[in-house]
């Protein structure tokens, strides 16, 4: 006789595009038929007083499942990150871009996914902590790193990954630089005059890929992009060939690998983390070294 598992499914039916949620139904299905026993939470369900993540945590269920986009998971590491015991996560990736899914290399398909679950292939996977608050993906702040919170929902629920590139062209055309950012990561390495940093666990971002060149993830470290303060033009031209690594000597990206950081931002800039605005305590960053474990692989990241 099979043996049940406990679990919480964490789902967002209105993250992504409608047509996605048909599988919803699918996954219930067949996470029955493979043992689960589960909890359905929508996302707006959850709430501090009598948390549901806290309360699998706290009980020590087999897994957290999340049905939803990149803010989806986000919000849901938010209590998961506090706790001792932390439950396995399985990402069904229902949400526009992804990125955690793409990183993680989680397949689009319900069965296939399921299918990675009932296999028991787990990676742990590093945290970054900004302040108070938590992100698995990015982190960002500056000029342009508002496009994912302000693009449209109704554009992003029709044309998908297509209205960030659009909104990206917007933006860069008719928002103004904002003010200059600094970033001390050590007594000797201090990056200042900066109009945007970019902090990444995989090595893309968005429609963005390959923006570094490596096979292997170095456990431990995110990467680091700072661009120095400059012109539309400027930027748009040396981003592309960064991208289409047509030059290594751009005098105005830089890149490196960092586990800590201290951000100095002014009241006026945002801070973006996993694609949504989030408010923090400090400006202090680091890395947290395999804090949860997920149902999935990126070896070939």
């Amino acid at each position: 006789m099979m043996s049940h598992k406990q679990a919480l499914i964490i789902y967002n039916p209105f993250s992504g595009k409608r047509k996605k949620h048909s599988a919803f139904p699918v996954l219930l299905n067949k996470l029955s038929e493979i043992g689960y026993h589960f909890t359905v939470y929508e996302l707006n369900e959850v709430h501090f007083i009598n948390n549901p993540i806290r309360k699998a945590c706290t009980q020590k269920w087999d897994a957290i499942f999340i049905a939803g986009g990149d803010g989806t998971v986000n919000q849901t590491i938010q209590f998961l990150a506090e706790e001792e015991f932390r439950p396995n996560v399985g990402v069904f990736p229902f949400g526009t871009s992804n990125e955690f899914a793409k990183f993680m290399r989680i397949p689009s398909n319900v069965m296939d996914i399921v299918s990675v679950i009932e296999s028991g292939s787990i990676t742990p996977v590093d945290l970054g902590k900004f302040g108070n608050r938590y992100f698995i993906n990015i982190a960002a702040a500056g000029w342009l790193a508002d496009i994912t919170y302000e693009t449209p929902s109704f554009l992003k629920s029709k044309i998908g990954e297509l209205a960030y590139c659009l909104y990206f062209l917007k933006k860069l055309l008719f928002k103004m630089p904002s003010d200059t950012i600094s970033i001390n990561i050590s007594p000797d390495t201090v990056f200042s005059d900066l109009s945007l940093f970019l902090i990444m666990n995989g090595n893309s971002v968005g429609p963005l890929e390959r923006l570094i060149d490596e096979k292997i993830r170095d456990n431990g470290y995110f990467h680091l992009f700072t661009y120095k303060k400059t012109t539309r033009i400027r930027l748009l031209i040396d981003l592309f060939a960064k991208l289409l690594n047509l030059s290594n000597d751009l005098s105005i990206i830089h890149h490196t690998k960092i586990n800590a950081a201290d951000f100095m931002l002014p009241e006026s800039i945002s801070l973006n983390l996993d694609g949504d605005p989030a408010s923090v305590n400090s400006s202090y960053f680091q890395v947290l070294p395999q804090h949860i474990h997920v149902f999935g692989s990126n070896d070939n990241n």
